[in-house]
């Protein structure tokens, strides 16, 4: 038995790691989703391709996912946290001293590196410090901490770059990465024992057979059991490959342009292009809601699968709408509502990310992370690369508009499909790992 000091001391501290870890997520998921606020404020003033300011995050958090997920298996989410932290601020400090296209995207680059080593980690410190029954919960807590953020990144960003200057918001997010990065350093362990605390499996002996944390696991090992699991990991990552494509497209790119250049909507005397994020803030309402609620939802269910499977045939009627009726129903909250639910039903693909982790131990848990991570940002960054040749970024069209929407909606069926062939895990054993 436990001493229940430990116990305490485990169940009090963990909320602190998990404060720290949820706000450096913030910051990732606000400058995921800044490019719609900031881009061609940016790209004004410098220069550049402003769709490949945006895609650059993408492609190298996807470059980045499996190497990361390897080296926090090996050596623990601490210490390539405060290095991520650390990176961001560099990145940010670049970008705020750029004069020239290069410096641009390099400071990009630098602070897409760390952005891209956050995730993962914290994945990996909430399998040490929470019960296996919370990790949809948790998930969903921190996908929904990124969704406020993801409301901050749209007309609040906007009239606060408007108010300071997109120089002076990249220090301000500078300064407090750097605070984040010292936070990380001093109060982040990479599991309870660390501060003379409790393992999970202690305080709740039933997962004492499925919980090794730390067990070192060959490399080529755990990416060939992820890789060889079929169906298991498969189908969910491509679902989500699908959906964030397609909401990344719209909610991070190109939604408040659309609404900026093909619409006139006249609310409380705002600009065209305030009204654009003030939309895209409902889609992002919307999506915080339905990731705070899937875990529960799910589990009311019974099936990840199937709630997955709903919201997904739900957000492909609405990119339905958003094909069919483009440049038609001039009403501002017609849109505002349609921008809700697009946020609503595309936020239960977090369901994604449990239901394919459970199938695996959790020794490979950042394995599983990294790679299932790999496919979802490839989605955003191909379909925004694609966008690139269908809409000039300068002076977009309808027409050219209309033609993106509709290949979007394609790209939402093929994760209709993939929602379909998925599988839950249920009462059936974990995967094992391959040798």
């Amino acid at each position: 038995m436990v001493p229940d000091t430990a116990a305490d001391r485990t169940l009090r501290y963990r909320w602190i790691v998990l404060a720290i870890l949820l706000a450096a997520y913030f910051l990732v998921y606000l400058q995921r989703n800044l490019p719609g606020a900031i881009d061609r404020t940016i790209v004004d003033d410098i220069g550049g391709i402003a769709t490949l300011w945006s895609a650059i995050y993408f492609y190298v958090y996807a470059a980045l996912q499996l190497p990361v997920g390897l080296m926090v298996d090996r050596v623990g989410p601490r210490k390539i946290l405060s290095v991520a932290l650390t990176v961001v601020t560099a990145g940010t400090f670049i970008i705020s001293l750029a004069d020239s296209e290069t410096v641009l995207y390099l400071g990009k680059i630098v602070m897409s590196c760390g952005m891209a080593s956050i995730y993962v980690p914290l994945t990996k410190v909430i399998v040490a410090w929470f019960a296996k029954r919370d990790f949809a919960k948790m998930n969903g807590y921190v996908i929904a901490t990124g969704n406020l953020a993801g409301i901050i990144a749209t007309a609040p960003a906007f009239m606060l770059i408007d108010s300071i200057g997109w120089r002076g918001f990249f220090v301000m997010f500078g300064i407090i990465s750097a605070v984040l990065a010292a936070l990380c350093i001093t109060f982040v362990r990479n599991c309870p024992t660390d501060i003379g605390g409790a393992e999970m499996y202690d305080i709740y002996p039933e997962e004492r057979e499925s919980r090794r944390v730390y067990e070192k696991v060959p490399h080529r090992e755990g990416i060939m059991t992820v890789i060889g699991s079929g169906r298991a990991f498969w189908m969910p990552a491509f679902a989500y490959f699908f959906i964030f494509g397609a909401m990344m497209l719209f909610q991070g790119r190109w939604g408040a342009s659309f609404f900026k250049n093909i619409y006139v909507f006249d609310v409380f005397g705002l600009s065209p292009a305030l009204v654009g994020t003030v939309l895209i803030m409902f889609l992002a309402i919307g999506k915080m809601i339905s990731t705070a609620t899937a875990s529960s939802v799910a589990k009311r269910v019974g099936s990840k699968r199937k709630v997955v499977l709903s919201a997904n045939l739900g957000f492909l009627a609405v990119w339905g709408i958003i094909w069919l009726l483009a440049g038609r129903a001039d009403m501002f909250w017609f849109w505002a509502s349609v921008c809700f639910m697009f946020g609503f039903c595309g936020g239960f693909m977090s369901l994604g990310y449990a239901q394919a982790k459970e199938w695996f131990p959790v020794a490979i848990s950042a394995t599983v992370i990294a790679l299932f991570n790999t496919m979802v940002f490839l989605g955003g960054g191909i379909l925004q690369t694609i966008s690139m040749i269908v809409i000039d970024e300068k002076s977009p069209t309808l027409s050219q508009f209309t033609t993106m929407w509709g290949l979007a909606f394609l790209w939402v069926v093929m994760a209709c499909a993939a929602a379909f062939l998925s599988r839950d895990r249920g009462t059936k054993g974990a995967i094992k790992i391959r040798t």
